[in-house]
């Protein structure tokens, strides 16, 4: 931009001061019509947090917690107290995956489990928590959504050794009552798949090995009489985590080592914030257009947050 010479210096330095800040804004929040709106809150949490979830009815937000191999809830997005507690594995380190609700607002949520205990569970309410029998314990888990009628959609990978890590997409229909389950796979041939989201026909998976998330058709997938290769890549991205999607088909997840991007449905990837210690969940309260965000601490003496970014 050109500015004029009848400009005052201190007029000049004013406004090179507004185009600084609106350069800056659009990184982080996006000056100009991107559907980030404003610089985003940033709530420090007692808490060693990975998956978050946002219950449509009243906006109430609720995190694992591997300090306590637990779930925190809050109404209002700022304070989090103790709603259930994980059964823990001996011997093993606490590692929770993502949270879903499903059918009935029940809350599910997965455990790891290091190759030997992976385990999903029900949540009802303060600790009402039950597992469900049926799905391979050997599977370390880490994404889950719920496609309604008790069914779930689950990412894993088995691993041995120095091996790379094989994966993929399961589908997991379960009986609320009896607390059984069935696990058909739909997606093979992955490394290690992280997040999972489901925009209209299309599901996406994050392989984190592979640095991808690929697509495919869901209804192909479900109608499918054995597991197949996913049908297409959208984007190559480093080291991509747990997903979310918007109403626009916008996948949200960590990008890089200390990023948080926003990937749109024809592959366009922004960068919202590179400012993040460890971005992991992420989950779009479209009711109240707000993106909520893991930021992770990398130590134990470090400070965990939730923040959150208003949207359109």
């Amino acid at each position: 931009m050109r500015f004029s010479p009848a400009l005052s210096p201190a007029l000049l330095r004013t406004t090179r001061l507004a185009l600084v800040s609106c350069g800056l804004i659009a990184l982080l929040a996006g000056c100009g019509g991107d559907d980030v709106t404003a610089v985003p809150q940033r709530i420090a949490v007692s808490a060693s947090p990975n998956g978050i979830a946002v219950r449509a009815a009243d906006g109430a937000l609720f995190i694992t917690d591997d300090q306590t191999n637990g779930v925190l809830s809050s109404p209002d997005g700022h304070t989090f107290s103790h709603y259930a507690t994980v059964p823990v594995v001996a011997g093993q380190a606490n590692s929770l995956s993502q949270l879903s609700f499903a059918d009935a607002g029940t809350l599910m949520i997965e455990r790891f489990g290091f190759g030997t205990a992976s385990a999903v569970f029900g949540i009802t309410g303060v600790d009402a928590i039950t597992p469900l029998s049926g799905p391979d314990p050997a599977r370390r888990r880490l994404g889950l959504i719920s496609i309604g009628s008790n069914r779930l959609l689950s990412t894993w990978f088995v691993k041995s050794g120095s091996t790379p890590p094989q994966g993929g997409l399961s589908l997991i229909t379960y009986d609320p009552n009896a607390h059984t389950a069935v696990e058909r796979d739909l997606l093979s041939g992955l490394g290690k798949p992280v997040g999972v989201a489901v925009s209209g026909d299309t599901v996406y998976v994050s392989d984190q090995a592979n640095n991808t998330i690929v697509k495919s058709s869901l209804s192909a997938l479900l109608g499918g009489s054995q597991a197949v290769a996913p049908s297409a890549t959208l984007v190559q991205i480093n080291s991509p985590d747990l997903m979310a999607v918007d109403a626009s088909g916008t996948l949200y997840t960590k990008c890089n080592t200390t990023g948080l991007c926003r990937i749109a449905p024809d592959g366009t990837i922004r960068v919202l914030a590179n400012d993040f210690q460890d971005a992991r969940g992420v989950a779009v309260d479209a009711r109240r257009h707000q993106l909520y965000a893991i930021d992770r601490a990398g130590s134990t003496s470090g400070t965990s947050y939730v923040r959150i970014f208003p949207l359109n």
